[in-house]
């Protein structure tokens, strides 16, 4: 029970306002860039057919009409979000609509996408989204922040420390470890994005010390973090480490994001700390609110905290599951999404369907991006041959053809290999909790 008191004592809200903050400035940013780059069309609106993530197939597809008005609505709800007016609503629309544009094609999914969708969750389901805290009026709420249980805080650090924590265990595999691979392939590719370290990750041993340190700073960093005496320089580390890849690789805004709420590790009123020596106040005791009296003192945890407490649970379990699937996840991808497998591996490949000795080239249908995701997801090819079937019933009138598909695909630079036998019919197979039938493992 002293745990749970522990858990429900009061502390500052302004760790959490200002990850709120950072989390309507990255938002924002992110809907910026499909409106600037075009994504919109390209992701949304050009597609005929979407890939379904297993168990989300009832999500359904934003109509055309509809979409830009979506990304306006996200842009709107992201820039209230980021100004402090209507948060909790903000944080709501938001959070659905986010999820629901990432969710309609599982060709688009990006593990930092999940992450702001998770973000987006939490902070709505927090106490801070109960009041707005206008940028404007920055001074008065900074120096009367809102009072609420450290289990929000401890929760906010738990879900960040897992993303790196997973993401570091993903890595504990023979190409990484061993081969340097695939970051010996980025590396090359990266050639003359930074000239003046073209020399040093242009050397063999460089692939191998960059992949080990990333296993050591996914790792450790969480814990690094937790600890008072290194946090600091715990946190130069992060953004030195996630300036210098973003640099090198394309990987968005995830940098961005990993950094601004790497910050909720600092103490809860560290903004206060912060505007104070900037300002060279007296950085005197912060006063909560006459609400710090009515915070909960006994060993009871809420409904709301319990509804905390079981999807945390989930998100330590989940990122397990790919255990249960025999072979290699990374060539699989049975259970690897959800599960913070960030950057671990580099697969290419083609596939060819053939439905009554007639070929078909998935590429006349498919976008060229969902094109180059279907072909090395064996979910997806499935998927796909299942379209076809449907397709072929109704413009031959016979139901239940057999589809099959010629698929190469290579694993970190290495030999393609076929994921399915050319003379195996994929719409036989069907795609559940249980390891798929059929697979090359």
């Amino acid at each position: 029970m002293t745990v749970i008191k522990n858990f429900n004592h009061p502390v500052s809200s302004l760790s959490l306002q200002f990850l709120r903050f950072g989390y309507g400035l990255t938002t924002t940013i992110v809907v910026i860039r499909y409106f600037y780059f075009g994504w919109i069309h390209t992701y949304l609106v050009q597609p005929t057919f979407f890939f379904k993530h297993f168990g989300l197939e009832w999500i359904p597809n934003i109509p055309s009409t509809f979409t830009y008005l979506l990304f306006f609505i996200l842009l709107l709800t992201s820039i209230g979000i980021l100004l402090g007016y209507f948060v909790r609503i903000n944080l709501l629309i938001f959070t659905i609509g986010f999820t629901w544009f990432h969710f309609i094609d599982a060709t688009i999914y990006l593990n930092h996408y999940y992450l702001i969708s998770i973000l987006g969750f939490l902070l709505w389901l927090s106490p801070i989204s109960k009041y707005d805290t206008p940028l404007i009026g920055i001074q008065n709420w900074i120096h009367t922040p809102i009072p609420i249980a450290k289990l929000w805080i401890v929760a906010f650090r738990l879900q960040i420390g897992l993303v790196y924590f997973f993401g570091g265990l993903a890595k504990l595999q023979p190409d990484w470890m061993w081969e340097a691979l695939p970051l010996k392939l980025w590396l090359y590719q990266s050639e003359g994005k930074l000239p003046w370290l073209d020399p040093i990750l242009g050397l063999p041993v460089t692939a191998y010390v960059f992949s080990w340190i990333g296993i050591l700073f996914d790792l450790s960093i969480p814990f690094l973090l937790s600890i008072r005496r290194f946090r600091l320089y715990a946190w130069s580390l992060v953004l030195l480490f996630h300036s210098f890849t973003s640099f090198l690789f394309p990987i968005g805004v995830f940098p961005i994001v990993m950094s601004l709420s790497s910050l909720v590790f600092f103490p809860p009123n560290w903004p206060k700390q912060v505007w104070n020596r900037f300002l060279k106040q007296n950085d005197h005791k912060i006063q909560l609110e006459d609400d710090e009296n009515e915070m909960p003192s006994n060993s009871r945890l809420f409904p709301i905290e319990w509804i905390l407490i079981v999807f945390l649970l989930f998100q330590i379990l989940i990122p397990f599951r790919h255990l249960i699937y025999p072979g290699q996840v990374i060539w699989t991808e049975e259970g690897i999404k959800f599960s913070w497998q960030v950057m671990v591996a580099d697969k290419v490949g083609e596939a060819l369907f053939f439905v009554q000795g007639k070929s078909i080239d998935p590429r006349n249908e498919l976008t060229e991006y969902q094109y180059r995701m279907m072909v090395i997801q064996p979910e997806h090819l499935i998927q796909y041959a299942k379209h076809i079937q449907s397709k072929a019933a109704i413009e031959t009138g016979q139901s239940g053809l057999p589809v099959y598909v010629q698929s190469h695909v290579s694993l970190n630079g290495k030999q393609a290999r076929p994921l399915f036998s050319p003379d195996l019919d994929l719409t036989k197979i069907e795609i559940n909790f249980l390891p798929l039938k059929g697979l090359i493992r």
